[in-house]
């Protein structure tokens, strides 16, 4: 499948990326590894857009990444949306740090596909606890206190006690489209891109 659209008219034939056609209609994808690179793409092109006034739909169909990375999107999305609309939309998986941004979304505007899934769980070591036993206690108290913040803005967003996110987070938990609406992650299936 190509990513490029091929337009012609009684001028010749002009080649058109479709990140970027879609892009200009507000629409923007999460499908890579969230990191500070994509992370840094993302907030651009939504600055731009709410610069501009131009509604933003955030498609999401991905495996999760880095907590900090993340956070910096949700800050990105409750700070832009008070100059414009943001949806965020489930398309295929939303997972680990992509269901926290799936759930930040504005309440009445985070969606779900039919087929979608989320999964939550706590924050993973990804490289391995090490050093001195000092140094492992800090980054063991850090994660927890990570997995305490993650688990208060889940609370926030669903509507769940604080207690009940935590037993939800407590191993790999999926949803399906109906159990995410149930558990407040989202707020209604769509069948509209």
């Amino acid at each position: 499948m190509t990513d490029t659209i091929i337009y012609e008219d009684a001028s010749g034939s002009k080649e058109f990326q479709t990140e970027a056609l879609l892009a200009a209609q507000g629409k923007l994808f999460i499908t890579d590894d969230i990191n500070a690179q994509s992370t840094s793409s993302l907030i651009r092109a939504m600055m731009y857009l709410a610069d501009c006034n131009i509604p933003i739909t955030l498609y999401i169909d991905c495996c999760g990444g880095e907590i900090r990375s993340g956070l910096a999107i949700i800050d990105a999305m409750e700070i832009l949306s008070k100059k414009v609309e943001i949806n965020v939309v489930c398309i295929g998986k939303a997972y680990s740090m992509a269901s926290l941004i799936l759930a930040a979304g504005t309440k009445g505007h985070r969606y779900i596909m039919p087929h979608g899934e989320i999964m939550v769980h706590e924050p993973l070591v990804m490289n391995g606890a090490a050093g001195s036993a000092s140094s492992v206690r800090n980054q063991a108290d850090s994660l927890i206190a990570i997995r305490d913040k993650i688990g208060k803005m889940l609370s926030n967003y669903t509507g769940l006690p604080f207690e009940k996110i935590n037993a939800i987070m407590y191993a790999n938990t999926f949803m399906d489209a109906k159990e995410a609406i149930e558990a407040g992650m989202v707020d209604s299936i769509t069948e509209e891109l």
